[in-house]
């Protein structure tokens, strides 16, 4: 779907409008100024560095057979410090962990300063400390540069951290979209999915976390040791 969002991959019903004209009709390189794109991060098959993997960002800037100028190397360091990655520069990306190349595809498409990323399950493969990194990674940059953000992911969780909207599909469940309240309950989660899951809301004062948590993956308590001064 994100695919055929981007033109990646032609809709076999529907389309993409962005301000209301077809994306067929949008010269592409205009279109990737406007959009980013962030697919899974695979490791490098060709040695680039990190620095000239997000100078390449800067693609619809760039004439034809023309090299990257001393601007375009600077929007790319200033990619790259955003991101918090600046120190990577000049490392390979073949030497760099998963969530490091993941944020040097990030960068690699702020060069262009979109108005939209499209990120492919951007967490996915990756520690829970660096899918943390990530997701709130996209969340500031969203927040702070109101860039809008069409995000795919397995985890309910991080939907209830990072949108504000969300379309929820499954096999032969057809499509739900709304606000995240409204679509992500607990009696659909179940319809959907085959799972009974419970959502959880905790609060101190002005921290707010909510998450869902499979039932299944929980032990039943066994009392038959307890004393009645367990329950006083």
């Amino acid at each position: 779907m994100l695919k055929c969002i981007t033109g990646l991959l032609d809709w076999k019903k529907g389309q993409t409008l962005i301000d209301g004209k077809p994306l067929a009709s949008l010269n592409r390189k205009e279109l990737w100024k406007r959009v980013g794109y962030v697919p899974q991060a695979h490791k490098m098959v060709f040695g680039f560095t990190v620095e000239e993997l997000v100078v390449m960002g800067r693609a619809p800037f760039i004439s034809t057979l023309a090299q990257p100028s001393a601007k375009d190397m600077e929007a790319a360091h200033v990619a790259l410090k955003t991101i918090g990655i600046l120190h990577l520069a000049k490392k390979s990306c073949n030497e760099v962990s998963g969530g490091e190349l993941q944020l040097a595809l990030i960068a690699r498409t702020l060069v262009s300063n979109p108005e939209v990323l499209i990120l492919d399950e951007p967490e996915s493969h990756l520690d829970i400390q660096k899918q943390i990194v990530i997701l709130q990674t996209i969340k500031h940059l969203s927040q702070a540069r109101g860039i809008s953000c069409i995000i795919n992911t397995h985890y309910p969780n991080h939907a209830f951290y990072l949108a504000d909207q969300v379309l929820m599909t499954a096999k032969e469940k057809g499509i739900v979209y709304g606000n995240v309240q409204d679509v992500m309950t607990e009696s659909r989660m179940k319809e959907f999915f085959g799972i009974e899951l419970k959502k959880i809301i905790y609060e101190e004062g002005d921290y707010l976390v909510e998450t869902m948590i499979p039932r299944a993956l929980g032990t039943e308590r066994d009392f038959s040791n307890c004393r009645f001064n367990d329950f006083q």
